[in-house]
């Protein structure tokens, strides 16, 4: 291996400063910094780039009186796994997405007369119009599991897992307590995601147009300016490997030394990812690598020898082949503007133990692609703590200038948190931290949910009550916190509610004897008119302690659609426990009551006007119901009347939104 001594010198170097606790981010006393330097560096050939990866992958080791399973960030977090309110296009309801210009694939798309639902291995097309005699028509049969869905003019895109494509966990190792940056041990080996793009501009017979399958897990994907971009991350199936070593310099080496003996046989095409295209009868129609050495970003700093890669589908002109960029380093979060793509992964400080704002538990590495003609690395850079979700970080244009936001959490164990906001922006090749705040009001409590909204910035924390901030992100130069308001519960998503209201979803508490009970649903509107007296305006409280919904987790089952100008309309799926009497202390569980959607006419002056509600339980008069994971409302107006779906990949069922009481319902072909 001809550059290993160049590579195992660089990498014991920031060993070492792993193991010494001495990561330490310059440039502001909060803690964050700049210190990854820019990847901008390719590779000249295959054999460069195949001794580049099989050394990250030796040279991955960690002392083992360091190496433990109680200090390791959460597995997956970020893996799905956002300003605008769900869009509306010709009166009807899409799916709610972080900002205005960049869709995000979901279960169920429309287009206002036909829905297309995603089920485990069909996409179900139905007309929705008029609501009261729906039809579906034949699905859409995958080879595999579908996972989400976009529709673009006349195209439906299906982001699926192939029938053999679900991978493995990497059986290598011992996996109790590894999580060493560049060994994902929750990424499968041999995972793959499929995307098939059919031609839907005759719904009731659908044409095939492109079906291709590509190596990795599938961590996100956004579609903006008429391109879609699939990111995944790839862990290769390796042999087995030695990821502790015994603390000295020798047993280190002896350790490296073994490992580069098991990776010998290992080959580039081991390494890399690969790309299948197939023809419409599902044959494969040709394949090979998915990306050339010249397209393969390498850290200044080593992050392991995991890839990721950005596959570019041009979906206006369809007789273009993909494109592909790759970035050997690891992807957890991904957030995207019009114009830039993030990716953030979170990195643990081994052995770290906190003593003052200049040491940290977590830092977040951030790496800036430009969504140009082309998807290029414009810079890296990192901050201080761990991000909470792609909520957490937001893009805004400053005097032609784009600068990223992102809050960030620097505590473990119980400790102190601390949490931070960053503003950064492209300096020469890099991204720099240009402004920074800690918000020392809301010490020692966690970051349960932010939002950028163009200047201005919202966190809310919790430990017993929740507060939430306004930021004044006017001078990206000077983050500022201008107002703060406590109230009971916490808020696990804001939306924006015009320009001077939020809308929130969270959990409803009670305090009592010094320890805070998580109880019902609550939503809230809040009024920040005055930016630095933010006011709560109105309250909903759905059920009680038990009572839960996909919308505390997932952004897109919130369902807020503009009925008119003063008047707004809010679907959220819920999971109602309700009290049969008296509960005998605070933390009490209610009795499963109800499954399905509920519906509000939401606004300012009014708050929540409850309309209804729609149950998608069967009618058997089970207690609990254990169906659908997953649950969309959506709004179609058709002529003077407007309707509310409740859609799974069980059913449609649906209603006039001014008679909830009248559902319509039909039924997948469960076979």
């Amino acid at each position: 291996m001809k550059m290993h001594l160049i590579y195992r010198t660089y990498n014991a170097l920031f060993i070492a400063a792993i193991l010494f606790a001495t990561l330490f981010i310059s440039g502001c006393s909060g803690g964050g910094g700049t210190e990854v330097g820019n990847p901008s560096k390719t590779y000249n050939s295959w054999d460069e780039l195949e001794d580049y990866i099989k050394g990250q992958f030796s040279e991955t080791v960690l002392a083992s009186s360091l190496y433990s399973a109680n200090r390791l960030p959460t597995a997956g977090a970020g893996l799905e796994d956002v300003s605008a309110s769900s869009s509306v296009v010709d009166g009807y309801s899409q799916t709610t997405v972080q900002e205005v210009g960049v869709d995000e694939s979901d279960k169920v798309k429309t287009d206002g007369t036909y829905l297309y639902v995603a089920d485990d291995h069909a996409v179900h097309i139905v007309k929705a119009v008029p609501s009261d005699s729906m039809e579906v028509l034949s699905p859409i049969d995958v080879n595999g599991t579908v996972d989400s869905l976009y529709l673009y003019n006349d195209l439906l895109i299906i982001l699926y897992t192939p029938s053999l494509g679900g991978g493995s966990i990497w059986d290598g190792t011992d996996r109790v307590g590894v999580a060493l940056i560049g060994v994902p041990y929750w990424i499968p080996v041999k995972a793959q995601t499929g995307v098939l793009i059919m031609d839907v501009s005759d719904p009731s017979s659908p044409k095939w147009i492109k079906d291709v399958i590509i190596d990795g897990w599938l961590v996100s994907s956004r579609l903006t300016n008429s391109r879609l971009h699939i990111i995944q991350q790839f862990m290769p199936d390796l042999p087995p490997l030695q990821l502790t070593y015994n603390g000295t310099t020798a047993g280190m080496a002896e350790v490296i030394a073994a490992n580069d003996r098991a990776l010998e046989s290992v080959t580039i095409d081991d390494l890399i990812p690969s790309y299948e295209i197939l023809d419409e009868q599902g044959d494969s129609s040709s394949g090979g690598r998915l990306i050339v050495p010249e397209d393969f970003y390498r850290p200044d700093e080593p992050a392991g020898g995991s890839i990721v890669s950005i596959v570019t589908f041009n979906l206006a002109d369809m007789s273009e082949g993909f494109k592909s960029v790759g970035l050997i380093a690891d992807a957890h979060t991904v957030y995207a503007s019009t114009r830039a793509l993030y990716i953030a992964a979170t990195q643990w400080n081994y052995g770290a133990v906190p003593v003052d704002l200049n040491s940290q538990y977590y830092r977040t590495v951030l790496y800036k692609f430009g969504l140009g003609e082309d998807v290029t690395l414009e810079g890296t850079g990192e901050v201080s703590g761990k991000i909470l979700n792609q909520f957490s970080l937001g893009e805004y244009g400053y005097e032609g200038e784009d600068v990223l936001r992102i809050a960030t959490n620097n505590g473990a164990w119980g400790t102190d948190s601390r949490n931070y906001v960053y503003c950064l922006k492209i300096i020469g090749d890099r991204l720099e931290i240009i402004g920074e705040l800690e918000v020392e009001e809301a010490a020692g409590e966690d970051i349960y949910s932010a939002r950028f909204i163009g200047t201005r910035g919202f966190l809310v924390t919790f430990v017993k009550v929740d507060p939430l901030f306004t930021l004044d992100l006017s001078d990206p130069s000077e983050p500022e916190v201008v107002g703060e308001l406590k109230v009971p519960g916490y808020s696990d998503y804001i939306h924006p509610m015009g320009e001077d209201h939020l809308i929130t979803i969270g959990k409803d508490t009670i305090l009592e004897n010094g320890i805070t009970w998580y109880q019902g649903l609550q939503l809230s509107i809040f009024d920040i008119s005055n930016f630095a007296d933010p006011i709560l305006l109105h309250k909903e409280l759905i059920g009680n302690r038990g009572t839960t919904s996909e919308a505390l987790s997932n952004h897109k089952a919130f369902t807020f659609w503009a009925e008119d100008e003063d008047s707004n309309l809010l679907a959220i799926p819920v999971d109602l426990y309700e009290y049969q009497g008296e509960p005998d202390y605070p933390y009490s569980y209610g009795t499963h009551t109800f499954t399905g959607l509920y519906v509000y006419r939401v606004t300012v002056e009014n708050g929540f006007e409850y309309l209804g509600r729609i149950s998608t339980a069967p009618e058997t008069g089970e207690t609990y119901y254990y169906g659908s994971s997953w649950l969309r409302g959506l709004f179609i107006e058709q002529d003077v009347e407007k309707d509310v779906y409740a859609v799974n990949d069980e059913a449609v069922r649906s209603a006039d939104i001014d008679d909830i009481g009248t559902v319509y319902t039909i039924f997948f072909d469960s076979e």
